[in-house]
């Protein structure tokens, strides 16, 4: 479930991150249980000839301090976009801007952070699921009176399956809504973040795990259903068959006792 968060705002002197002074960084918890920081750095007004040389210093120290908490050693995402840049990893991310711009910019990045967090954590939860699926697909062709003691905890994945299955369907429409018309910054940020982080592709692969994952644990649904109907009938029938030699045998007790002088 995507989570909503309350931000905690706070200074972030250059000593601790190498960001700028009057940096703003927020907190925001994630749906997969981690948190990702959030620096509004403003741009400061230069002389024309001192621009770019500032800009491209601001961006190593946001991309430095991104890539310092982002898993797996990736780089960051860094996207230029009208005059701003953003820098994005997981847990770390930055917007840098005129000040006027710097909501529109941490409206999409928060936006697109809460919603890949998501998506990262449906990821996480479908690769645990998958490590038991070659053991546990045998068991959607045959059941047996040895694989009893397991129905508890393939129900329990098949229920994990269908909870991935519908967090995706949820999150679907909003990874797959396109940009406002006309063009703002925040939707084209968002955009641009959704192409860079190839969120539409996984999203696409992640529907697909899932869906073996649903498939392979429904059917050791079925089968355990069938061999329990089956045993049931089973033990039905030898009841039915004892009863029946009972009868016959009281029968032919009396009729014994009936022909006996």
């Amino acid at each position: 479930m995507i989570t909503s968060h309350q931000p905690f705002t706070e200074a972030s002197p250059i000593a601790v991150n190498g960001l700028p002074p009057d940096t703003l960084i927020e907190r925001m918890p994630l749906a997969d249980g981690g948190v990702c920081e959030l620096a509004l750095v403003p741009i400061p007004i230069v002389e024309a000839s001192e621009h770019e040389a500032m800009i491209a210093e601001l961006e190593a120290r946001a991309s430095s301090w991104a890539a310092a908490a982002t898993p797996g050693g990736d780089r960051p995402l860094v996207i230029p976009l009208y005059g701003t840049h953003a820098v994005w990893s997981p847990r770390r991310a930055a917007a840098l801007a005129a000040v006027d711009r710097l909501p529109a910019m941490r409206t999409a990045l928060v936006d697109f952070t809460e919603r890949e967090a998501e998506l990262r954590d449906v990821e996480r939860r479908i690769a645990a699921g998958l490590e038991h699926v070659d053991g546990d697909a045998p068991l959607a062709f045959g059941f047996d009176e040895q694989s009893l003691p397991r129905r508890r905890e393939l129900a329990s994945r098949f229920a994990e399956a269908v909870s991935l299955r519908r967090r995706l369907v949820v999150l679907a429409p909003v990874l797959e809504r396109p940009a406002p018309q006309p063009p703002t910054l925040a939707g084209q940020l968002g955009e641009r973040l959704r192409d860079r982080g190839r969120v539409l592709e996984r999203l696409e692969h992640a529907g697909e795990q899932a869906d073996l994952l649903e498939r392979v644990y429904s059917g050791c649904g079925d089968r355990a259903a069938e061999y329990l109907t089956s045993r049931r009938h089973a033990t039905l029938e030898w009841v039915i068959i004892l009863l029946l030699a009972v009868e016959v045998v009281l029968i032919t007790v009396d009729l014994l006792a009936t022909h006996t002088p």
